[in-house]
């Protein structure tokens, strides 16, 4: 792919962080269509699913108790805790706080701009 299209959000990558309590970190970080981490500010869109494939939305409260930034972004919820849009720090970074429920497993998905999906790990507690 051709430098037009250096930092342009092309691709991400998310690692899950699990916690005993139920609490897990989600990095993200923005690439360019070369695997670029980005040098400038980003956005992609999110949702919450309980599959891997991002077929069915969590829900607020059964499937996920809240969805927080971290120390890196910003988080446009469109719909609480579990929809809207994420605004990378001027290096593509992403930071998220979820908390899942007892006994609930949840996948953060992130719709790049070209449509393609990208699930995170699972975020299981207490399964």
């Amino acid at each position: 792919m051709g430098t037009g299209l250096q930092n342009t959000v092309y691709d991400a990558e998310i690692t899950v962080t699990q916690s005993a309590s139920g609490t897990f970190a989600a990095a993200i970080q923005l690439q360019g269509a070369n695997g670029e981490d980005l040098t400038q500010r980003g956005a992609v869109d999110f949702y919450v699913s309980t599959d891997a494939e991002g077929d069915d939305l969590a829900t607020t409260s059964t499937d996920i108790t809240s969805l927080a930034i971290g120390t890196d972004g910003v988080a446009i919820e469109l719909s609480s805790n579990v929809a809207g849009k994420l605004i990378s720090e001027s290096d593509g970074d992403i930071d998220l706080a979820i908390v899942v429920p007892d006994s609930k497993e949840v996948y953060l998905i992130l719709v790049m701009p070209d449509g393609r999906l990208i699930p995170s790990d699972a975020m299981t507690y207490g399964m």
